[in-house]
């Protein structure tokens, strides 16, 4: 019995436990800044090992394999970024106050944390699951801020299945002005007080808008006469001398 006992593992304190999360944390950190200047493919273990400043072999008491890493950097780094959101939009009272203020907090974040723009447009490639579960990650926090700011709507301008399409949409425009105004030379610039207030004219004014008009019917196309059938011609008769 004794020795069955000493036998077992101890169960881990929490000071441990609680080390082993920061060492943990510090190689997702570090693999996350060698990833926004030298790409996946320049993340090596030796350079997240050094950055994190712990030994090599340290690594693999965390992960089993690079590639393990990678499939992590994203999905938690990115649900540290949308927690710093949620906190941004918390208690604001309408759609356009939900919009900028999410914006804003979505834009801090990236200048204070350019590595996260590398990050995300590589991961496609490098860590597809990663990339998948994080678009599936914004998308359903984002329907969720939507369904909070437009309940109050009667009729709803949106199904619940129109609102995940929307969100799509708003974040793909998020996407595309950090891409084209924002994101250079591994550094990103605040998004233009100009360039807030025509995104949020922009969605305010799509989000709050009446119903569209019905669609015209489409024509319909003329029906064409039969063709008649071309006479058969008959064949001669041949002529022997």
């Amino acid at each position: 019995m004794g020795a069955s006992a000493q036998g077992r593992k101890r169960k881990p304190s929490a000071e441990k436990v609680e080390k082993n999360e920061a060492t943990r944390m510090a190689l997702i950190e570090a693999a996350a800044k060698i990833v926004g200047r030298y790409g996946y493919s320049g993340c090596s273990i030796a350079r997240v090992t050094a950055k994190a400043k712990v030994a090599h072999g340290t690594f693999y008491l965390h992960f089993k394999s690079q590639q393990e890493l990678f499939d992590l950097l994203l999905p938690t780094l990115g649900a540290r970024m949308l927690d710093r959101i949620s906190e941004a939009v918390r208690n604001a009272t309408s759609l356009y106050e939900v919009e900028r203020r999410g914006l804003e907090a979505n834009f801090a974040y990236l200048v204070a944390h350019p590595y996260m723009y590398r990050l995300m447009m590589e991961a496609e490639l490098f860590a597809p699951a990663a990339f998948r579960a994080h678009v599936d990650m914004l998308v359903e926090r984002y329907v969720r801020s939507l369904r909070r700011s437009l309940k109050d709507q009667d009729p709803p301008l949106y199904s619940e299945a129109e609102l995940e399409q929307v969100a799509s949409m708003l974040m793909g425009a998020r996407s595309y002005l950090l891409m084209r105004f924002c994101a250079a030379d591994g550094k990103i610039r605040p998004l233009s007080p100009e360039i807030l207030d025509t995104y949020l004219r922009f969605v305010a004014s799509g989000l709050q808008a009446g119903p569209l008009a019905p669609r015209p019917p489409e024509p319909q196309p003329e029906p064409q006469p039969a063709k008649k059938p071309a006479p058969r011609r008959r064949a001669k008769a041949t002529v022997k001398d």
